[in-house]
């Protein structure tokens, strides 16, 4: 690789990573820098040749510097004619944060060790974590074929370097492919509202799109404008007296077809129309199943929230180019990386929830709350030269250069990278032992039955969600980091004697703590559950075959417990000092069901975003001192017969347990009770519209039906 082509990839100046190491150094001249000059001006920097061995100090959790490369690259802004590499520990000795970019990488939860620390044990999800990140295999573990993609940054996996520049190579037979089929991404204007998918709704808009066009038409030449007419030019009829009203009719229905249409264009372009499941085919212009399950698959790619409904995000997302839009799978992908490295969790959350909070730093400077995950990707961009969508594939050649030097480098593969970059300052309260809390507020709470004695549903409104914030204590200051919406539990379906009630699933309120931590938990399926939900149709071989269900258990990002989960237990000293735990089943854990977060129930855990619960336990585990006791074993599984065929589940592990040295104290507040009940129901419930007639008569006289264990766990997910 030249030297003029690694001196572009510069690295931006800013201060060190870690607030607790020394005075920042100047990578150049190894002196103390004060005010931005150096304190040793006689020295020369054009000569320097970095050869000065600077005292690391001992290692945090978030250093690399343990990392089998050794060495990370640093390229100078101010030398850019000699980019070099650096030990990794000189480099972070120097101010500067190792970021790991190549394709084995995965969020700290996942790591084998703890640096500085003899622990090592295997962290068994991380290989199948980077296998799916790399498109090597399925959530079962299976290999993909060439031509299928996971897309997963909205369940936790970002996807690794090495596909992001795969899909970025094949965006000219992409744009080749849109432009062969007429698409325009004009038609993608945000304001044209809502286009909700409906059964047969499609369909329907399609013909009276079509009577208002064939209306149109016959009104246009019947004004003298056929040949418009004739060449589709329904602009033309806009103004005129005679036709201005059927135009007006015909831009009711077309707006909403061109949507459709050009969406389609690019979904088979995209290849994301599901051609296995038989939705492949569709009708141009119809909001049919396929087109909704293709949305559906688009927002996945390109990490949008929804429910494969059009909607002004996802309108204005198609409207970008495929460049733009790569571009962005790449800021978030760095993103993910750089949040890693630097060890922090700031979203800009806290500071929208409580914009005129400030905390007062050891100076006595005062400080208002900031969004350090934007701040450090933009930091990162810049510095790599990544911030143009235009530029930044050539970038990406040239760092996939540096990591395919090696001879035993992997052949096509962005292989193995780090570099070394500058970040903005971390804000006073980070340390290595930060002093950690969590509130968790239930917001609006509902007790009441939710149907009345005619089965009819009643309305609880919700103004207020629940909530949970994590806060650091810094000099005496409660410093709010987070603030995300999260779930309580409410009314649930419940299997009782073969029997479907409702029971009310409550989220325990009080202090509680958080001392365990759970890296790809695996859900025990109680005896109660229905064999059917154990089992499940996959493609094996070309023929759908039913196999053992293994996506609720886990591990993996679909599993109940999404990829990590923290029990929420209650200490209880006893008089002798001992200290006891309870623990009834509440966890605060990701979740594979993104949008229940926003408007749904638990069975009484909190769930987050997967990539955000990802974010959180892992910033937490780098910021405090923890036991890494490593994957639990376990002998759990049961035999079952469903469909007059036999089957066996294995579960071998709970998953990769961390324990907290100190716990983390959590508070889940009571929120909002509204309604006539103060309390929770704690019997079941008969379900509106259900004939319980023939188990009444088994039952004793006066005896309620009895409660059985849940098909999940107690307080459960």
């Amino acid at each position: 690789m030249s030297t003029a082509a690694l001196a572009a990839i510069s690295l931006a100046a800013a201060c060190s990573s870690d607030s607790s190491r020394q005075e920042p150094i100047d990578p150049v001249v190894g002196a103390e820098v004060e005010d931005g000059k150096d304190k040793d001006e006689g020295e020369d920097a054009a000569t320097d040749d970095w050869s000065a061995q600077l005292d690391p100090g001992a290692a945090t959790k978030t250093s690399l510097r343990e990392h089998e490369l050794g060495e990370a690259w640093v390229i100078d802004p101010e030398r850019l004619d000699a980019p070099r590499k650096l030990a990794i520990d000189q480099a972070e000795a120097r101010g500067y944060t190792v970021i790991n970019l190549g394709d084995s990488w995965r969020p700290y939860i996942f790591t084998h060790k703890t640096p500085g620390v003899e622990d090592f044990s295997e962290n068994v999800y991380a290989s199948h974590y980077t296998g799916l990140a790399n498109d090597r295999v399925d959530n079962d573990g299976d290999t993909l074929a060439e031509h299928e993609h996971n897309y997963l940054e909205l369940y936790g996996i970002p996807p690794s370097l090495s596909v992001v520049i795969d899909e970025w190579q094949s965006i000219p037979a992409l744009e080749q492919c849109l432009e062969d089929a007429g698409y325009d991404r004009s038609v993608f204007d945000p304001s044209i509202g809502n286009i909700a998918f409906k059964k047969k709704a499609g369909s329907k808009r399609l013909r009276s799109w079509r009577w208002a066009r064939t209306k149109l038409e016959k009104e246009m030449r019947s004004a003298g404008m056929g040949d418009a007419a004739a060449a589709k030019d329904y602009a033309a009829a806009a103004e005129h007296p005679d036709t201005k009203r059927a135009y007006e009719y015909f831009q009711t229905f077309d707006r909403e077809v061109q949507v459709i249409r050009h969406a389609q264009i690019r979904f088979r372009c995209e290849s994301l129309f599901n051609e296995r499941d038989g939705q492949g085919k569709f009708t141009a212009g119809d909001y049919d199943s396929g087109t909704h399950h293709a949305l559906a698959n688009f927002e996945k790619k390109h990490d949008l929230m929804g429910w494969g409904h059009f909607k002004a995000e996802n309108i204005a997302f198609l409207g970008r180019s495929p460049t733009e839009a790569v571009h962005q799978r790449l800021v978030r992908v760095l993103g993910e990386r750089t949040i890693s490295a630097a060890g922090v969790i700031e979203d800009g959350s806290a500071r929208d929830w409580k914009p005129d909070f400030q905390f007062t730093d050891g100076e006595g400077e005062s400080h208002g709350l900031r969004d350090l995950s934007g701040e450090y990707t933009e930091a990162t961009l810049a510095a790599l030269g990544l911030d143009d969508p235009q530029s930044a594939l050539a970038r990406l050649g040239e760092l996939g250069e540096l990591a395919t030097a090696a001879e035993d480098a992997p052949e096509g593969a962005f292989g193995e990278l780090l570099v070394a970059v500058r970040l903005p300052a971390l804000p006073a309260y980070y340390s290595e032992d930060m002093a950690f809390d969590v509130v968790i507020d239930r917001g609006d709470i509902w007790y009441d039955f939710p149907w009345d004695d005619e089965g009819n549903k009643r309305g609880q409104p919700r103004k207020r969600y629940p909530h949970l914030t994590l806060y650091v204590t810094y000099e005496g200051q409660r410093i709010p980091l987070v603030h995300w919406r999260t779930t309580i539990g409410s009314w649930r379906t419940e299997l009782i004697d073969g029997q479907e009630y409702y029971a009310y699933k409550n989220s325990d309120v009080g202090d509680r703590v958080w001392q365990t931590i759970m890296a790809a938990p695996v859900w025990i399926p109680p005896a109660s559950t229905p064999t059917g939900s154990l089992t499940k149709l996959k493609n094996v071989d070309g023929r759908m075959r039913r196999v053992v269900n293994y996506d609720e258990t886990g591990p993996g990002y679909k599993s109940a417990y999404g990829l990590v989960a923290a029990y929420h237990v209650k200490l209880h000293e006893r008089k002798d000092g001992t200290i006891t735990t309870y623990d009834n089943g509440i966890r605060t854990h990701g979740s594979v069901d993104y949008m229940s977060i926003l408007r749904r129930f638990s069975h009484g855990c909190h769930r987050l975003y997967n990539m955000n619960a990802v974010r959180m336990f892992s910033m937490v585990l780098q910021h405090r001192s923890y036991t890494r006791k490593g994957q639990t074993t376990i002998g759990a599984g049961r035999s079952f017969e469903y469909k007059d065929r036999s089957y066996t589940m294995k579960l071998d592990t709970r998953g990769y347990e961390f324990e907290l040295v100190e716990p983390i104290p959590v508070k889940v507040t009571e929120g909002r009770v509204r309604g006539s009940r103060t309390s929770p129901y704690t019997e079941p419930m008969p379900k509106p519209g259900v004939d319980y007639s023939e188990d009444e008569e088994e039952l004793p006289p006066g005896e309620a039906p009895g409660e059985v264990e849940p098909s999940v766990p107690v307080g459960g997910f």
